[in-house]
């Protein structure tokens, strides 16, 4: 059984939870709905709060493992690292289930033909390689552009600092928590002096808390507007409804 750990940003904004939802639907995929009455931990551990992190993460992974789920796909990066680092490394934590960020789980449908993108997404990108996804995470730079690749009419270009190069939004590390002035400056500072560059028209990211300081940021940007977009909602545009839906 698939679970889809939600996560707190995606179930705290309408636009995220629905589109995550959209594309399992499309997909005909059935799945079991699970972080959606308890956070990951991950800003425990950031606050310092390591014994509260420890016990969070041993009920998650109790209660998750109680369900019988044996994949667990989450579309956050720091929910993903909470389970596939933070809970096994830091707390010892063995989980009966794998975990896939959204990503690696959509990469593996496209291998295995599972799944097409057939609607055509006429736009020009460039990537965002979340932190904790790449640089600070497990180097997931490859699957999030073959999806991207997967979408008809959609034209990528790369920013110059990509992949275990690139830099942050802005806003990790609770800066978006404690210093959200700072955090959006920084990402209104990446999108002039790195995106723009690029001559494209969007920037798109695979985390929903880099999606919204990126668009924050974009909002306050001295020129054209930048579109900010989230890599979920790309698919389910791309994506036909089912017939008996």
């Amino acid at each position: 059984m698939i679970g889809i750990f939600f996560g707190c940003t995606v179930l705290l904004f309408e636009e995220l939870r629905s589109t995550l939802e959209a594309f399992f639907r499309r997909a005909r995929i059935p799945y079991e709905p699970v972080g959606v009455d308890r956070c990951c931990g991950i800003p425990l551990l950031l606050a310092g709060f390591q014994k509260e992190a420890e016990e969070n993460g041993r009920r998650l992974v109790e209660g998750i493992s109680q369900k019988g789920i044996s994949t667990l796909v989450t579309s956050c990066p720091h929910c993903y690292r909470a389970f596939s680092k933070e809970f096994p490394h830091r707390f010892g934590l063995s989980a009966p289930f794998k975990t896939l960020h959204f990503t690696q789980f959509v990469a593996d449908l496209i291998r295995r033909g599972k799944i097409r993108f057939t609607k055509p997404v006429d736009l020009k990108l460039t990537y965002h390689d979340p932190c904790y996804l790449g640089r600070m995470g497990e180097k997931i730079y490859r699957e999030p552009r073959e999806v991207l690749a997967s979408i008809p009419g959609l034209k990528m270009k790369e920013m110059e600092h990509n992949r275990d190069r690139a830099t942050c939004c802005g806003g990790g590390g609770l800066v978006r928590a404690y210093l959200p002035i700072l955090s959006s400056a920084v990402a209104q500072e990446k999108i002039e002096s790195q995106v723009r560059p690029t001559g494209v028209t969007g920037i798109v990211s695979s985390c929903p808390f880099c999606y919204f300081n990126l668009k924050e940021g974009a909002e306050e940007a001295e020129e054209g507007k930048i579109g900010v977009y989230d890599l979920v909602e790309l698919l389910v545009r791309s994506m036909e409804e089912p017939q008996d839906a």
